[in-house]
């Protein structure tokens, strides 16, 4: 029989199905691949998404927490989102081991849309790697630190691609892969009573660039400043990055890496700035089974240190409606050089490089997702 004072096994099993409805016109070019998508969706579509199961749970002190992703074969399809085993010392004091969301800038996101912001096409939002990370997290204060031997995508026998879930330098196009990476975050929440509070925070990271042909190694590395803040039902989080590449001898153009997630990559600045902000209001809603909407305006920009390189921008207009386990995003997005708002022509490969091009385009999309 079970003593009375062993630890109990608790599991707690979910997921998510989402569905996703875009429209768009990209122009009447016969000749240009993405007119042969807006003939077969008909400058829009409705389509799926993604489905994930994940589980968490704890056994005294040990914890844990995975989600695995199911996407169209197109978008990487089957891959890992997170997956870590952990021990808590205390209430504010953890270790968790495995793939774990990296500790830089405003977490969980930096954004309020389902597009995203920039800095998560240039992989410092909502990363995820594989290693050790610390974290201590007690009254105002958040600090955590973090090892990562390699990003999420690699597995035995030198073998990483692009299917993945967020942004890393991959070795498709020039045998770079990032490894032994650190990352450090310290942030202090300013307590405002009943009106809400103030996390003002600091973000690093560090860590060695392989060229996998060779062997050589040189580095990257980023930092960040970032608030973020609550005051009734108003939100704001602002946040301001540099993010440098420093390919080791043997590749001829230092001015860009290949960075890939979703099956597919493209090149990014070596050295890059990135500007996000996320202004957002949450209104209680008592219609039916709705309970909560909350409309939002994402705005990011990234600016290279090559000259004549086009900027990224993004401007994002949208709401998102809560009505138990269904959240629905509702996005328009004018944007400049976004990798999801481009047609997918040959100078896609350039987008967050040289720029696919230098005009906005508008695109409407609508996510519906059910969370059990």
């Amino acid at each position: 029989m079970q003593e009375d004072d062993e630890p109990s096994l608790s599991v707690n099993v979910g997921g998510s199905l989402r569905f996703n409805a875009l429209f768009r016109a990209y122009g009447t070019d016969a000749n240009a691949f993405e007119q042969k998508a807006d003939r077969k969706l008909g400058n829009g579509g409705f389509t799926f998404d993604t489905f994930r199961i994940n589980a968490s749970g704890s056994y005294g002190g040990l914890i844990f927490d995975t989600e695995y992703a199911i996407y169209p074969g197109s978008f990487g399809g089957l891959f890992i989102h997170h997956g870590w085993v952990g021990y808590e010392f205390s209430e504010a004091t953890q270790v968790q081991v495995g793939v774990s969301q990296v500790p830089f800038g405003i977490q969980p996101y930096a954004s309020s849309s389902w597009f995203f912001n920039n800095t998560y096409y240039v992989g410092l939002e909502d990363d995820y790697d594989a290693g050790i990370k610390f974290m201590y997290q007690t009254g105002p204060w958040d600090v955590q630190a973090a090892y990562y031997m390699n990003p999420e995508g690699t597995t035995f026998y030198g073998s990483s691609d692009a299917a993945r879930y967020s942004y890393d330098v991959v070795p498709q196009g020039r045998s770079l892969s990032e490894e032994n990476q650190f990352n450090g975050k310290v942030a202090y929440s300013f307590d405002h009573g009943d009106l809400g509070f103030t996390k003002v925070g600091a973000s690093g990271q560090y860590g060695q660039l392989l060229n996998e042909a060779t062997g050589a190694t040189d580095s990257h590395s980023a930092i960040a400043g970032h608030v973020q803040g609550r005051y009734g039902g108003f939100g704001a989080k602002l946040e301001a990055a540099q993010q440098s590449f420093s390919p080791p001898v043997g590749n001829r153009n230092k001015d860009f890496v290949t960075m890939g997630a979703y099956g597919g990559t493209y090149n990014v600045a070596s050295d890059h700035t990135v500007l996000s902000s996320s202004l957002s209001y949450r209104f209680a809603v008592d219609a039916g089974p709705i309970s909560q909407i909350k409309p939002y305006y994402d705005f990011s920009t990234v600016t290279k240190d090559v000259d004549g390189w086009e900027n990224n921008e993004s401007h994002i207009v949208g709401f998102l409606t809560s009505a138990g386990p269904l959240f629905v995003y509702t996005d328009v997005i004018v944007s400049k050089n976004h990798p999801f708002n481009l047609p997918f022509t040959g100078t896609f490969g350039n987008v967050m490089a040289q720029g696919a091009e230098d005009e906005f385009r508008t695109a409407f999309n609508i996510n519906v997702g059910l969370y059990f």
